[in-house]
């Protein structure tokens, strides 16, 4: 009885989270392009702004134990020594509601730190991680900047007991099981590459380096967390009026996997407000709209609707970020003022 609990627990974990044969172990996000930062290490500190954003996806909406993922991240430009040069730039100094979207700032070197985390969880299985990063940028050209960076952290693999449903209420095994431990922790590693322009970007980054094996209740399987790498692209079109477009292109893969690419494009309306639309290779449309608000806020929503023989079960995805951006205050209609009395 006992070996048998075991048995099933184990091929539990390895077929919904550590297959590294029909599916990705890590999380998504439809909306990556908007902030690379969440698969690559390297991709915080391209604007002169703090950046922070609470992010949440919901996938199989009214089936359940679907993959749930929530995330909290942050970025930031620092300095080292002394000077008078501030890192963090102005941003959004009249405190307009629809204000425009930070651009990338390029030709200076860079020191980034960030923070991520996050809780993934699907069935009874979920994983909770934190991770801190540190990324050095440095100027190709007056028109092109080229970043590394490097994330470390630690994760906690469980089993959520109330997630599980019992044919025998009363199993004795699965009270002792939960009695030792239904939980698993580990170091983890990423490492990323950027390199960018004014209107172009371009990231390859590489998660879980440390491949560690899962083992539970003193049970080493055969599985483990399975290396990923991510590559995402975008290029900002700029034409003659107030609309912008932007195609982008995401591409995730895992050894003995299949790849997955992510192709679209976000229409930007005066730098402030978009709406787009993506194809996934597993027959998925994702659709995609977002906006800034007010005191530096911004919110992006996507919708991914399955389109092949599984789209009953895989619709109902549903994925929201929030955003912040934080820059130097400054009051422009108070300095106005204050010139006009002088003269």
């Amino acid at each position: 009885m006992k070996n048998q609990f075991l048995y099933s627990i184990v091929m539990g974990s390895i077929l919904l989270i550590s297959s590294t044969s029909i599916a990705q172990q890590e999380y998504q996000f439809s909306n990556t392009a908007n902030n690379p930062y969440l698969l690559n290490p390297a991709a915080g500190g391209m604007y002169d702004v703090m950046q922070f954003e609470a992010s949440s996806r919901m996938q199989w909406v009214g089936y359940g134990g679907g993959p749930t993922t929530i995330m909290l991240s942050g970025h930031s430009q620092i300095k080292f020594g002394g000077g008078e040069d501030k890192v963090i730039g102005e941003f959004n100094i009249r405190d307009e509601k629809m204000f425009k979207n930070p651009k990338y700032t390029i030709g200076k070197s860079k020191h980034v730190v960030g923070g991520k985390v996050w809780n993934d969880a699907i069935g009874p299985f979920s994983k909770t991680s934190i991770q801190g990063s540190y990324a050095y940028h440095l100027p190709l050209s007056k028109k092109l900047n080229f970043g590394a960076g490097i994330g470390l952290g630690y994760s906690n693999f469980r089993l959520n007991e109330s997630r599980v449903t019992l044919y025998q209420q009363d199993d004795n095994t699965y009270s002792q099981f939960l009695g030792n431990t239904s939980s698993q922790s580990m170091g983890d590693a990423q490492i990323g590459f950027v390199v960018y322009g004014e209107k172009f970007y371009f990231g390859i980054s590489g998660t879980q380096l440390l491949k560690n094996k899962v083992e539970l209740y003193q049970v080493v399987t055969q599985s483990n967390m399975n290396r990923h790498a991510f590559l995402v692209t975008k290029y900002r079109i700029e034409t003659d009026g107030n609309i912008d477009i932007e195609p982008s292109a995401i591409l995730k893969t895992t050894l003995n996997s299949p790849m997955s690419v992510d192709l679209g494009a976000r229409i930007i309306y005066k730098s402030s407000s978009w709406g787009g639309i993506q194809f996934r290779t597993n027959n998925t449309l994702v659709f995609q709209v977002g906006t800034n608000l007010v005191k530096n806020l911004y919110v992006n929503y996507s919708y991914d609707q399955a389109i092949g023989k599984i789209r009953s079960a895989g619709s109902g995805t549903h994925e929201i970020q929030l955003g912040y951006y934080l820059g130097r205050n400054r009051n422009v209609d108070k300095e106005l003022k204050e010139n006009e009395d002088e003269l």
